[in-house]
């Protein structure tokens, strides 16, 4: 029974990779930026919302994965287009820039900023004061202020003796 079930998965397994419905990911590029697909353009003419939805989910996914590649200052620029939008959902932008303080606060980016990453997380809970990331945005700044507190203490304490 064992010897039937790995002969059907392999002949499954065959067909899909012959018949191009598994992909190759060896073959596949990664485009510099999302704004630059075409599929992410949107006509200004043109008002369907749901093509908006799809374009800021699809850059946001793109950051999200520029950012697992090391690649921070081109996903902090997606990011920051996306919040500087006004015609994508307020969901998304609140998304963005969420994800725009964890980028600064990343000890992995060489460029962390503590001071913008706070100021990121303050910005979403003012901008959008219903967001379902408020309250995580308010958590992280005020432990991002203690942390800046303790550094200015420790500078002061190490700079006196």
């Amino acid at each position: 029974m064992g010897k039937i079930l790995l002969l059907i998965c392999c002949v499954v397994l065959f067909s899909c990779t012959t018949n191009k419905l598994v992909k190759d990911f060896d073959e596949q590029t990664i485009p510099e930026s999302a704004a630059g697909l075409e599929e992410f353009n949107i006509n200004e003419d043109e008002d369907n919302s749901l093509i908006k939805f799809k374009n800021a989910h699809a850059k946001l996914v793109y950051a999200d994965n520029l950012i697992k590649l090391g690649d921070y200052t081109q996903a902090i620029r997606i990011y920051q287009e996306i919040y500087d939008d006004e015609k994508y959902k307020s969901d998304q932008r609140d998304d963005a820039l969420y994800k725009l303080g964890n980028t600064y606060e990343s000890v992995l980016y060489e460029n962390n900023d503590i001071e913008k990453a706070v100021y990121y997380y303050e910005l979403l809970i003012e901008v959008f004061p219903l967001s379902d990331k408020r309250w995580d945005a308010y958590e992280r700044s005020q432990i991002l202020r203690l942390r800046l507190e303790e550094r200015e203490i420790y500078k002061t304490n190490n700079s006196t003796e």
